[in-house]
């Protein structure tokens, strides 16, 4: 197994229209809005790096989000 916990920036206005798009994602356990410097926490779990890779690109293609940082725990 591998995981993953992906922290995203978000436009003003379109964290909940974000939110709702990214836990509809498959490999998606948990998402929860936050404070501070990222406005997004997801965590992650699949099989291997390369389904977390496609999960993430998939995350960055949401319209609204500027950039994420990805954290891989396997």
């Amino acid at each position: 197994m591998t995981y993953g916990c992906v922290l995203i920036n978000v436009d003003n206005g379109k964290v909940s229209q974000v939110l709702e798009r990214i836990k509809a994602i498959d490999g998606v356990i948990d998402a929860f809005e936050c404070f501070g410097r990222f406005d997004i926490v997801v965590l992650i779990q699949t099989n291997d790096i390369s389904e977390l890779a496609m999960i993430t690109a998939e995350i960055n293609s949401i319209d609204g989000v500027n950039k994420t940082e990805t954290l891989v725990a396997s």
